[in-house]
């Protein structure tokens, strides 16, 4: 059987700046979400740079770190960005090139969307941004209309291929708590009830299919170990439809945080790899692991190595840490 090095990381807003003189083009920012080749997208990228130089370095050393063969990433602005940070930053540290570039524009309103690297082969993907409540049959969360999208920023489904088996992939970076956990919990509700529906639309019998989805979910499911029901994931995990690799894999609950939340001194994993159930019996024993070389100093429950210049705040390579599996499929 196959193993995939799979890895998710919120970036925290890796975006741009452009030298518009350099590329003489009007409007080019407003252009560039019309942006969808591969080619296209490194040529535009020679005239840009990403912010900051010391943060996005960090983040580039983190995510290699992971030694991954597909990362899906969030908070990209544009498939421009994604590719401009791999060639002009990942490259540096890296000799293994991702030969894929994915991202398709969502609905985020800061304009930050869901991207992968792979260095696998990508048989399948379709942008899910577009979908509305009515679509799924979905009642939307209070003060939403049925017609309006359902995703805030995307869900991005993959079929990645290796040694002529496929792994499904369902990337997604779900609402915020930005406005409380209680208040914003709904949305996040809906967004893995709509994931779920996406599922059982695509497999006959989910439960034994190999699936994954990851990404950015913004809630967590415990905390230092006592489980937390007051999140918006129970769609996914409350009747056992998908299992949490990093909760079923890292029996140390200390060790199983991927944000620090420094107002309240509080450490959770808001960054989620969620398998079927055949995959999680698959994956028992798996290697799962948060790479936190790159959290700031501030982040004081993380004792071992730091990369080099992070700060006691900034830089850093975010404020998420990437969470890496060695999945068997």
């Amino acid at each position: 059987m196959p193993v995939l090095r799979l890895a998710t990381f919120n970036a925290e807003n890796l975006l741009m700046r452009c030298q518009f003189k350099a590329a003489g083009v009007k409007d080019l920012r407003g252009k560039l979400t019309a942006v969808s080749d591969q080619a296209q997208a490194e040529a535009v990228a020679r005239v840009f740079d990403v912010l900051s130089e010391d943060d996005r370095t960090l983040t580039a050393q983190a995510l290699v770190a992971t030694r991954a063969d597909v990362c899906a990433l969030q908070e990209v602005e544009n498939l421009v960005t994604l590719t401009q940070f791999h060639d002009k930053y990942l490259s540096r540290w890296s000799d293994r090139p991702y030969d894929h570039h994915i991202l398709h524009e969502g609905n985020d309103l800061r304009g930050i969307d869901v991207g992968v690297l792979s260095r696998l082969e990508i048989a399948r993907r379709t942008s899910h941004a577009a979908l509305r409540f009515v679509d799924l049959d979905i009642t939307p969360p209070p003060k939403t209309h049925r017609n309006e999208r359902i995703f805030r920023r995307d869900c991005l489904e993959l079929d990645v291929i290796k040694d002529g088996q496929a792994l499904t992939l369902f990337v997604c970076h779900f609402k915020s708590m930005h406005g409380g956990r209680k208040k914003t919990r709904p949305v996040r509700q809906v967004e893995a009830l709509a994931v779920r529906k996406l599922i059982e639309a695509r497999f006959e019998t989910p439960a034994r299919a190999k699936w994954a989805i990851l990404g950015d979910l913004n809630d967590y499911l415990e905390i230092d170990g006592a489980r937390d029901t007051a999140h918006g994931l129970a769609p996914l995990t409350d009747d056992g439809f998908a299992k949490d690799l990093a909760m079923a894999c890292l029996s140390d609950p200390l060790e199983r945080w991927s944000h620090h939340y420094a107002p309240l001194s509080q450490y959770t994993a808001l960054d989620h790899i969620l398998v079927s159930p055949a995959l999680a019996a698959m994956n028992r024993q798996a290697e799962v692991k948060y790479i936190r070389a790159g959290v700031p100093w501030r982040s004081e429950r993380h004792k071992g190595y730091r990369l080099q210049g992070v700060g006691w705040s900034n830089p850093k390579a975010s404020d998420h840490c990437p969470l890496v599996a060695n999945l068997v499929f």
